[in-house]
């Protein structure tokens, strides 16, 4: 076993008059113990929480309540380490209560231990089982493809004035979506074939959301916790200006949703909301941008269109194209990258 390599094992206690979201909390706690991941290599934590409902607090008020816990890690790590850990951890913990400290007489406590077990067995099928959902959710063709219109603030911020009046009546105060039906889809590489009516496309470069379950009016705060992973997706459109009518008839053409074989699974990527966009059109760079732009981050975004729609495992949500989409026309390439995620390219070809 390599010195200081082993996975920490987390007990959170509270008293049972505290109405705890405890795996909020506990993943709160075990996020800060781990890290960057550099004081535990081999990743992960065993994290439990524990209500305790026979307890006596300080003077045994009632009111009382607490929270402790307790963090068992291996021998190995520096007496700075430890300080540090220890500090990020208690500031975590402290934060996450932060409305209780407020609200009612609290008492939080946290020590940590250095233990090694004599003997230590091991067995799961973690990596592999996510691998797995990740793979199935990547090789079947969604049923469903729903994108979010003027979802960066970008895209709002042009219209301007515009907003306020007819037919807008101001900025929107619920997701904007469209469609991307089954006639849509198309494989990266493919050659995408213009209808004989339409001279250009807009790229929408998108960043697409898989789900790994069915998501039902799903929280913000447990919005991740649905997602298999991501997907590049080009939001091919005709050219329009009306964003709060269905644009069936210029985004719904076949073949105008062409979807990136790979995805990255959800814990390969670090932040969705930070990832950085890149278009190019025959070979040169077209558009740059990054999901720090977007109106309703990722979590937020599940959360807002699941109150009234349900997604099944495998269907997309895109969290739709930057402002400024590149034009493309018959006879051109272009080609997306999303930092972390991957890359999809087509070809563009006039109707015979």
């Amino acid at each position: 076993m390599t010195q200081g390599g082993d996975m920490p094992h987390i007990w959170i206690e509270y008293s049972g008059n505290l109405d705890l979201d405890t795996q909020a909390l506990m993943r709160t706690v075990q996020n800060a113990a781990v890290g960057d991941g550099s004081l535990f290599p081999l990743a992960g934590a065993r994290t439990r929480a524990l209500r305790v409902d026979d307890c006596l607090i300080v003077d045994g008020h009632p009111d009382n309540a607490f929270v402790h816990v307790v963090l068992r890690i291996g021998h190995g790590r520096n007496d700075a380490q430890k300080a540090a850990l220890g500090e990020r951890v208690f500031q975590a913990l402290t934060a996450a209560l932060a409305s209780h400290m407020a609200a009612r007489p609290l008492g939080l406590s946290m020590q940590i231990e250095e233990a090694d077990p004599i003997l230590n067995y091991k067995q799961n099928n973690y990596r592999e089982h996510l691998a797995a959902r990740a793979a199935h959710a990547a090789a079947a063709l969604p049923r469903t493809v729903v994108g979010a219109a003027l979802n960066w603030h970008a895209s709002l911020a042009a219209l301007g004035d515009t907003v306020a009046s007819p037919p807008h009546k101001g900025a929107p105060q619920a997701p904007v979506l469209y469609i991307k039906p089954a006639n849509t889809y198309a494989q990266d590489g493919a050659v995408i074939t213009l209808p004989a009516d339409v001279d250009e496309v807009e790229v929408g470069a998108c960043l697409g959301v898989v789900f790994a379950k069915r998501a039902t009016r799903v929280s913000e705060a447990h919005a991740l916790e649905y997602v298999a992973g991501y997907r590049v997706v080009a939001d091919l459109s005709v050219p329009h200006a009306s964003y709060f009518r269905p644009a069936l008839k210029q985004k719904c053409r076949d073949g105008f949703c062409p979807i990136g074989h790979d995805l990255a699974p959800v814990s390969a990527v670090s932040n969705p909301d930070a990832l950085e966009i890149e278009v190019r059109v025959d070979g040169q760079i077209a558009q740059r941008a990054s999901t720090t732009g977007l109106i309703r981050p990722v979590a937020r975004l599940i959360a807002d269109v699941t109150q009234f729609m349900s997604f099944e495992a495998g269907d997309i949500l895109l969290v739709g194209a930057p402002h400024g989409a590149p034009r493309v026309r018959a006879g051109q390439r272009y080609d997306i990258h999303i930092a972390q995620i991957g890359t999809l390219g087509n070809v563009l070809s006039a109707a015979c």
